[in-house]
């Protein structure tokens, strides 16, 4: 059972974008997006950035909220709702070590269940960054701490009539590496894309997912 509850986990995850660009220019702090992409399945995303100087720290922290779906099961039903914070640790010129920690609630209903996931996520990114352009490495690990699974009348008349519905400790976690990179034209409008080779934690593939894509545009002002 146990094995059975891993792999839908893993199946079924709406993933998104770990990394998001700084806004990285002083004269503007916030920034609106949206991307399509493929997370294991095609997905679309949109969300909002805003920076804030806290206390006494030399850096910004880029603090921003998104929303996405599944583009074949569109709506709130198949969905994950993401709040992080991101700031540089390291920096000398334009070269940047950042770090990006996230919380992230999920849903996905099907014919078999309905999922809900709670989820913490930290990555690291290393590149230079410029107030109009930025490339980066990074490596990303997501943990699934806590599932809620809901098990339709379907599910029970065709697989196992006895499933029991309930909380379910998460299905592992997920490690990311790739690569990203943005261009900003006329002060305004951001161009980003990013590539990853995802795992499991345990560096094994991801079952039917060998890279991830992302491509998207935002606006700063």
């Amino acid at each position: 059972m146990k094995t059975i509850y891993l792999t839908i986990v893993l199946a079924i995850t709406v993933n998104t974008l770990a990394a998001q660009s700084l806004i990285n220019d002083g004269s503007v702090n916030n920034r609106a997006y949206t991307r399509v992409g493929i997370e294991p399945t095609t997905m679309l995303a949109i969300g909002y950035q805003r920076n804030f100087q806290i206390g006494n720290l030399k850096n910004k922290l880029t603090s921003y909220a998104e929303w996405n779906t599944s583009l074949f099961r569109f709506g709130f039903k198949n969905a994950e709702f993401k709040f992080g914070g991101i700031i540089p640790v390291f920096e000398k010129g334009s070269f940047k070590i950042v770090t990006d920690l996230n919380l992230s609630v999920g849903t996905t209903t099907n014919q078999n269940f309905k999922s809900n996931k709670f989820a913490f996520a930290d990555e690291i990114a290393i590149g230079f960054y410029k107030a109009k352009w930025f490339v980066a490495t990074t490596a990303e690990y997501e943990k699934i701490y806590l599932n809620e699974i809901e098990h339709t009348q379907y599910y029970r008349e065709r697989y196992y009539e006895d499933a029991v519905d309930g909380w379910y400790r998460g299905g592992g976690g997920k490690l990311q590496f790739g690569i990203e990179g943005g261009y900003t034209f006329a002060k305004k409008i951001d161009l980003h894309m990013e590539i990853k080779i995802p795992f499991t934690e345990k560096l094994n593939g991801y079952g039917g997912s060998p890279m991830h894509l992302n491509i998207g545009v935002g606006y700063r002002f």
